[in-house]
């Protein structure tokens, strides 16, 4: 998708900005995930306008926080995610950050010139499929699963009573669950668990680690009457291009 809307738009109008896709310190159940791919030869200076914005937030003292995110693995992108109690905060802008009109525009005509195309996903995250930690985590493997027509309901059920305990077993710190709403088919699920790194793939993980073999085999043949595929994505958090507010 190249270029749908404007850059500044989008990241201005953010009222509860926070962790991706990954992991939410929730201030909503809305999440908003913006997908930058940067021009190959201004990645250098698209993190150090990201960096000016974050200084400049953090200096309006804005209580909005935003992650951003870089993908490990598939096309080379970043994602900023931020999340809302309602939907008509995602169309809001923030009034700290009036007073700093002029140094913002600066700030998105370099970003948009450096940026080569975005698209943008709402989802709905699902709170009792989902727990976390007061950390965010180092990286997260995010899953996007088609759901069958029809199943969605069956899906939700399975989660419910299968995956989140056994995820929760598994001795799992976050997790989450979102249901999409725009920007992708709505018949699909977003999810996503937390890692400390790599090393962490180099045994199961989640829901096969906390279930027995036979639990996971009989799981296993569910899915495909239930779910049509899963495409899963590793991601490692960018704290330096992020803004987590201080605590109060």
């Amino acid at each position: 998708m190249r270029k749908p809307f404007c850059l500044s738009r989008c990241l201005i109008a953010v009222v509860a900005l926070t962790a991706f896709c990954l992991p939410c310190r929730a201030q909503g159940n809305l999440r908003t995930v913006l997908f930058v791919k940067v021009k190959v030869d201004q990645v250098d200076n698209w993190k150090a306008a990201v960096k000016d914005y974050a200084a400049l937030v953090k200096k309006a003292g804005s209580e909005q926080a935003y992650t951003v995110w870089e993908s490990e693995t598939g096309p080379s992108e970043y994602a900023v995610v931020w999340y809302s109690v309602k939907w008509k905060d995602i169309g809001e802008d923030n009034p700290k950050l009036k007073p700093s009109a002029a140094d913002l525009a600066g700030i998105f005509s370099r970003l948009n010139g450096q940026t080569d195309s975005m698209e943008m996903w709402i989802d709905e995250m699902q709170p009792d499929l989902t727990f976390r930690s007061k950390e965010i985590p180092s990286m997260v493997r995010t899953g996007r699963s088609r759901i069958v027509q029809g199943k969605m309901d069956e899906v939700k059920a399975l989660f419910h009573d299968q995956i989140v305990p056994a995820v929760k077993k598994s001795g799992a710190t976050d997790y989450g669950v979102a249901v999409a709403r725009f920007g992708t088919p709505t018949n699909e699920i977003h999810s996503y668990i937390g890692l400390s790194g790599w090393g962490d793939l180099d045994a199961p993980i989640g829901a096969e680690k906390g279930m027995s073999a036979a639990e996971w085999k009989a799981f296993q043949a569910k899915l495909p009457t239930l779910i049509e595929s899963t495409e899963w994505t590793i991601w490692k958090y960018q704290p330096d291009l992020s803004y987590i507010p201080a605590a109060k």
